[in-house]
């Protein structure tokens, strides 16, 4: 093997390393990705469950209260 194809061979790996570097870093980086956006879901979810609990709980004070005061 010449010098020229040691070369050549060494270029060839050297590319296909560094593109299969990429394609694990872009899968990666799709992970996570997919991670924070559930991540995100799930908070937006329980954001609105607490919101809707304190609505619930508002509406049941007020109704006590209006009840001891008509009562």
């Amino acid at each position: 093997m010449t010098m020229a194809q040691m070369s050549q061979t060494d270029s060839l790996q050297s590319e296909q390393t560094a593109m299969q570097m990429a394609a694990e870093k872009q899968k990666h980086e799709w992970t996570k990705w997919k991670i924070l956006q559930d991540t995100q879901t799930k908070i937006y979810e329980i954001q609105q469950d607490v919101t809707l609990n304190r609505a619930k709980t508002q509406d049941k004070m007020f109704n006590k209260w209006d009840e001891y005061i008509r009562g």
